[in-house]
């Protein structure tokens, strides 16, 4: 074979590879496209069950929501901001097994543990009456966001629901200070920690804002009057508040929504009501004029006609002031 004929065939042999190459670059690229393409059509399938959900919220409408959300979630399981939100849907109805296992493995890993999930975690084991293991999961929030607001704030109804109410009162006020959005609840949970410690003309002032932030919102009232009835009365509860409380435990109470299948009324996040003494540490599980105290996601809270901005100034307790 001549130089020639040499040189020849080795360059076809080399386009023929370059050829080859080619072609399978062209056959990688397209089926990268395919799956580009199939990611993008899932992600906006995604998005669009996120709006229907976020209109369903906007509507007040928690059990559509609550069946979108778990739409996303479980196209998403591992997607920890999702399941935060289908766990804090299923603690809004009440079904707080389900929504501890949804949020439970992603509290448990360091590396998905963020302030929003520990939060969600925190809410959900007050609510199921495991305040300590609340109180440790808000403080890990806490030193995830040291500006967490809510994290401060189901810090202070874990400790509070625990009898520690000094802390809770400092929880409290530094989740004022960090808050967004409407702060009824938290203003609420602060009024009855304060009337639980004896301050009751503060307890009162304070619940009077978190009535004008949530003027619907019958259980601020309610707390209202007993704090008011307590000043009068010199810390005894009056005789017609006792009886409005027998009534209101004769009613027939709505069925456990994960005993049934029916969706419960959201009634895990009322408002506590102080005891019927001043000074003494408020009973969590059974008391006379008690119940559970208002988290900050309650939709009867976004449902409230106005708004109110929080206040610039914490309020002075009355044991700083005779200090």
């Amino acid at each position: 074979m001549t130089k020639t004929s040499h040189s020849i065939r080795t360059l076809s042999l080399m386009m023929t590879s370059v050829v080859a190459l080619t072609a399978l670059a062209a056959c990688q690229t397209t089926g990268s496209s395919a799956q580009g393409g199939e990611t993008g059509r899932q992600a906006k399938i995604d998005q669009a069950i996120e709006r229907a959900a976020n209109d369903a919220d906007a509507a007040g409408s928690a059990q559509d929501s609550l069946a979108l959300v778990e739409k996303l979630y479980k196209r998403n399981p591992k997607d920890a901001s999702v399941a935060t939100r289908y766990a804090r849907a299923l603690r809004n109805e009440n079904r707080l097994t389900r929504a501890n296992l949804v949020i439970e493995p992603f509290a448990q890993d360091s590396k998905a543990a963020t302030a929003d999930v520990l939060v969600e975690y925190a809410s959900i084991q007050t609510s199921m009456g495991n305040h300590a293991g609340a109180e440790a999961a808000a403080r890990r929030a806490v030193d995830k966001n040291p500006e967490s607001g809510k994290a401060y704030h189901v810090l202070g109804v874990a400790l509070d629901a625990q009898g520690k109410h000094k802390p809770a009162e400092e929880a409290f006020r530094s989740g004022l200070e960090y808050w967004q959005g409407n702060p009824s609840p938290l203003l609420n949970n602060l009024g009855l920690n304060l009337a639980a410690q004896g301050f009751l003309d503060e307890a009162a002032e304070t619940l009077r804002k978190a009535a004008a932030t949530a003027p619907n919102r019958a259980e601020i009232e309610r707390n209202l009057r007993i704090v008011n009835a307590l000043q009068v009365s010199g810390g005894q509860v009056p005789s017609y508040l006792k009886q409005e409380e027998k009534d209101e435990e004769k009613k027939p109470k709505k069925d456990d929504a994960e005993k049934n299948d029916k969706k419960a009324a959201i009634d895990h996040d009322a408002p506590y009501v102080p005891p019927s003494k001043p000074h003494p540490a408020p009973a969590v599980q059974k008391a006379s004029l008690s119940v559970k105290p208002i988290m900050d996601n309650d939709p009867a809270v976004k449902q409230a006609q106005t708004q109110a901005p929080v206040p610039t100034q914490k309020p002075v307790s009355t044991a700083a002031v005779n200090q």
